[in-house]
């Protein structure tokens, strides 16, 4: 899943109306496993990024950049982060990490070729599933197309939330922008 998936659909999930104080925490713990690698993807676009659009990369770097994000993306220290901040009565920390347990949840199954270490430092397993958000050949097309109807189903619960009208535009943008951009790049489906 794409990170404004993840943070959608967890507001979405563990959210309530009577209870706003948990969106940040929420949308945080969503958007931290997947920091890594925006800075990586920013790092690139500064550093590695060629006039002729190839990207070299070291091994090296690669394995530095994926082990941040495996270590990012290991549920077993999100649940103990979820765990600890439950019996200190810390709400902000708890909405936080289970935001981050689901999201390394969502994430378990939709990797075909680069799979997480989700269970660090358990053991170093990878689950590399026979579908993919990404790839087309791994039925990206499929997933990117049931992403979007996700999406639009997560903002049509936030909306119902009575969220003001400064928030419904940007939703309402992000849904529809997100939807031709999933078919479109990771859908493998060009118009």
């Amino acid at each position: 899943m794409i990170t404004t998936t993840h943070i959608l659909l967890n507001t979405a999930l563990l959210g309530r109306k009577k209870n706003p104080g948990r969106n940040w925490p929420l949308i945080l713990g969503s958007l931290l496993p997947d920091i890594p690698m925006l800075f990586y993807f920013l790092y690139m676009l500064m550093t590695h990024h060629h006039q002729d659009g190839t990207h070299w990369v070291s091994l090296n770097e690669y394995t530095i950049r994926q082990t941040w994000v495996d270590w990012a993306h290991s549920i077993p220290l999100a649940i103990s982060g979820a765990l600890l901040c439950y019996f200190i009565k810390n709400n902000f920390g708890f909405f936080f990490f289970a935001a981050m347990v689901f999201h390394d949840l969502e994430d378990l199954p939709l990797h075909a070729e680069y799979a997480h270490r989700h269970f660090l430092p358990l053991n170093d397993f990878r689950f590399f599933s026979p579908i993919s958000y990404v790839d087309s050949r791994y039925h990206g097309a499929w997933v990117a197309s049931l992403e979007w109807g996700l999406v639009l189903l997560c903002i049509g619960i936030l909306w119902r939330r009575g969220l003001k009208p400064w928030l419904q535009i940007p939703l309402l943008f992000l849904g529809i922008f997100q939807g031709l951009w999933l078919i479109y790049f990771y859908g493998g489906i060009h118009w």
